[in-house]
């Protein structure tokens, strides 16, 4: 019972970590671009047969991602609230089951009643864990998806062949992962003219503005 009990409080001290791994790292600031900017006027990539877009500096820098990633967290941690205290209800009727004697029917109620809450709140943990992360799959899914629709529309409004995804962030050389992900770069020279990164972000952050709801004491709360 002690063992069980023992995992049961390692599981939700571990549920942070557990429920929330988020499929974007954030990213360092962006190196400076290797050359100049495109002529007053002209728009990045136009005409250029091809162009770059720094996607993880896009996902990470969208507000339609960033509010339902802060909708996310503040449910995970309303989550994790409440499995401590169903776990807190668990552990004081374990120290419950000390007061009796071994044998009793009272000892042999609260045990039982102990098992069958222990194993329901582990239950519920893994159903959580995996609900969590389900919908931060999909969260990141969504916000890849409005970024390839947006990518699409610029290339072709501006004759762009091909588009390339890059990571602009300066690598830390003390991270080896960093240092590794530098070296595996398929792209290692771009002309500032077809990074076309920024007015994609602005357009996406355009967009989830106007489709957001209208704030204010009108407006009617969702549930």
């Amino acid at each position: 019972m002690r063992t069980a009990l023992y995992r049961a409080t390692c599981l939700a001290a571990a549920l942070s970590a557990a429920l929330f791994v988020p499929l974007a790292l954030a990213q360092a600031p962006r190196a400076s671009a290797p050359s100049s900017a495109p002529a007053s006027g002209a728009l990045p990539g136009a005409n250029a047969p091809v162009a770059v877009v720094d996607v993880t500096y896009i996902l990470d820098n969208y507000a339609r991602l960033k509010h339902d990633t802060d909708a996310f967290k503040k449910d995970m941690e309303n989550a994790e609230a409440a499995l401590k205290k169903e776990r807190d209800a668990i552990a004081k009727k374990a120290e419950l089951l000390k007061t009796y004697k071994p044998g009793t029917p009272e000892f042999k109620k609260t045990e039982e009643e102990i098992t069958k809450a222990d194993s329901d709140w582990k239950l519920k943990v893994n159903r959580q864990k995996g609900d969590f992360a389900e919908r931060d799959a999909k969260n990141f899914l969504s916000a890849y998806q409005a970024l390839s629709q947006q990518v699409k529309l610029y290339a072709e409004r501006n004759n762009i062949s091909l588009v390339l995804r890059f990571n602009g962030a300066r690598p830390d050389p003390a991270n080896p992962q960093a240092v590794q992900m530098e070296l595996s770069k398929m792209v290692m020279y771009y002309d500032k003219s077809v990074d076309i990164t920024d007015p994609i972000l602005a357009e996406m952050n355009r967009a989830a503005a106007v489709a957001a709801p209208p704030r204010g004491p009108a407006a009617p709360q969702r549930r």
